[in-house]
């Protein structure tokens, strides 16, 4: 095997090995984990592993594709526990993913013909650059979002290449299907995939091999290829709608349940980061150029590529602007309505798509001006280290990047401070349970995943995956349930299944059920005496 071909392997098994390692050390040894990576984990855990497993306990809010891949890896918590309580099952797959991501655009460029060792400069700069090397290794789906979106890239810039292929449209399709598992964004990059084949297909009406068929041979032509392109996403979309239907009884139950994303931004008008956006057109569009800008440096490779080989204006620049403004414009909107935490990382994608793009452009410039070649190499690199050094300087902006901030001063952090908390209230809940092997303890797993996934006596617990909890929820005493586990309603946390049944239950219990202890005025745990009113 030929170093080019080996090459992809080696650097996909050093970018594995350094995500893990960093993502371990951070969850192992500085106890930080992000909320959302260890629910994704929690919804997987579930299925294995609560009083009523099924595969239905995954969830039907989130995109399942994450959690889905997690249970193979889980198989194995009865005997090392830490890869659920700690999240080490997440990190594990964003590091596979980090990995995979980087052999796909190595493998891109050196299919176009790049310099070994400009393309694995290249993919080093992509893999590292903080943001990225971070989302590698702290098990959120953003990273196996990203996958997918590149793989699509990659296959458009084939099929561009590759006119009469349909390969790439297939691939295409599928990694569109897999990219909605993964996150909804991908409805409106599917959107805009779909218009840039339009606009390319339209563009190339007149080639010889359409021309003699007119505007039906066009049509024909379009059809067939938008088909082949969104067919599994279409397909795939359908079925999560039906699933939803047929199981939660409302077919857009991930869309306006009251765990959804709608619900949970319903508060965002108190929120200091995004309020002053709601309702205002013109602080909304600073919010999101603010917040993309440190994203947007390749484009800029992009464009002097262009001029190299004077062919700045062309059908594929605005089919590659469609695709980097599709999600950014959903953020726009969402914002605007005040539906959306306007997160750092949902501004991520006009980078990853600019980056799976470049190798094609560079490979049209050795082709059409090759004594321009290295020079446009060079400037994609220092663009490529500016844009690392931008992002890193974002981060470390607790105004711009609330998340990041917290990752890179973990011990001062809220998500530092509940993760040990909630090994605290594990702990004390085993000890309570062990005491009475009967006892059942009913908590709403949206606010609680984190002490489940730290206890060892979860067949005790009654969580919101049981068939039974909506039943044990409305009548704790008739059903047996001995302690009910209350977050203190603030924030998401009003959501709360216990909170919304029984309103003022943290502050003042209900008839049924007596204060039996509180955890630093966040979490009160009830014990259930008699029957309700």
């Amino acid at each position: 095997m030929s170093l080019n071909k080996k090459m992809p392997y080696l650097v996909g098994f050093v970018i594995f090995c350094l995500e893990s390692a960093f993502g371990i050390w951070m969850t192992h040894w500085n106890h930080f984990i992000p909320g959302d990576a260890i629910s994704r984990v929690a919804n997987a855990y579930y299925v294995l592993f609560s009083r009523d497993p099924h595969l239905g306990a995954i969830g039907f809010v989130w995109n399942p594709l994450p959690s889905l891949l997690m249970i193979p890896l889980l198989l194995v918590t009865p005997w090392v526990k830490i890869i659920a309580s700690e999240g080490i099952a997440g990190i594990l797959l964003t590091s596979v993913f980090a990995s995979c991501t980087a052999m796909l655009l190595l493998k891109s460029l050196l299919r176009r013909k790049q310099p070994l060792l400009f393309s694995c400069a290249f993919v080093f700069l992509f893999s590292f650059n903080p943001f990225m090397f971070l989302y590698g290794s702290n098990g959120m789906s953003e990273m196996i979002f990203i996958f997918f979106i590149i793989l699509c890239v990659t296959a458009f810039t084939d099929w561009m290449d590759d006119r009469r292929g349909v390969s790439p449209l297939i691939t295409m399709g599928f990694a569109l299907a897999l990219a909605f598992l993964t996150r909804y964004e991908s409805v409106l990059f599917g959107a805009a995939l779909a218009l840039s084949l339009t606009v390319m297909m339209w563009s190339r009406r007149q080639e010889a091999a359409i021309r003699p068929y007119g505007l039906t041979g066009t049509y024909h032509k379009w059809e067939a290829g938008e088909w082949i392109a969104l067919l599994p996403a279409i397909y795939t979309g359908v079925i999560w709608i039906a699933l939803n239907g047929a199981i939660m009884g409302d077919g857009l139950f991930f869309l306006r349940s009251s765990y959804s994303n709608l619900a949970q931004s319903e508060g965002l008008s108190k929120n200091p980061t995004v309020s002053h956006v709601i309702g205002d057109p013109a602080q909304t569009l600073l919010f999101v150029v603010e917040r993309s800008l440190p994203f947007m440096l390749p484009l800029i490779a992009v464009c002097l590529i262009r001029v190299m080989r004077r062919k700045l204006f062309s059908t594929g620049l605005l089919c590659l602007l469609i695709l980097l403004l599709s999600i950014p414009v959903m953020q726009i909107y969402m914002l605007y309505k005040g539906a959306s935490y306007g997160w750092l990382r949902f501004f991520v994608y006009p980078f990853v798509i600019t980056l799976a793009w470049l190798p094609f452009e560079l490979h049209k410039l050795k082709e059409k001006a090759s004594h321009r070649y290295i020079p446009g190499c060079c400037l994609t690199l220092i663009i490529l280290s500016g844009s690392a050094c931008f992002t890193g300087y974002t981060m470390s902006q607790e105004r711009l990047s609330p998340e990041e901030y917290q990752a890179i001063h973990y011990h001062n952090s809220p998500t530092y401070l509940s993760n040990r908390s909630s090994l605290h209230i594990a702990k004390d809940l085993d000890q309570l349970l062990q005491k009475d092997k009967k006892a059942t303890l009913l908590l709403d797993s949206f606010n609680g995943f984190q002490i489940i996934l730290n206890m060892d006596r979860t067949r005790q617990l009654i969580v919101t995956s049981d068939l039974d909890f909506k039943k044990k929820l409305n009548d704790p005493a008739g059903e047996q349930v001995d302690y009910i586990l209350v977050p203190k309603p603030e924030g998401v946390a009003t959501l709360n299944a216990v909170n919304e049944r029984y309103k003022n239950s943290y502050y003042k219990g209900a008839i049924f059920a007596k204060l039996y202890k509180a955890y630093d005025d966040k979490w009160r745990l009830y014990r259930v005496v008699k029957s309700k009113e």
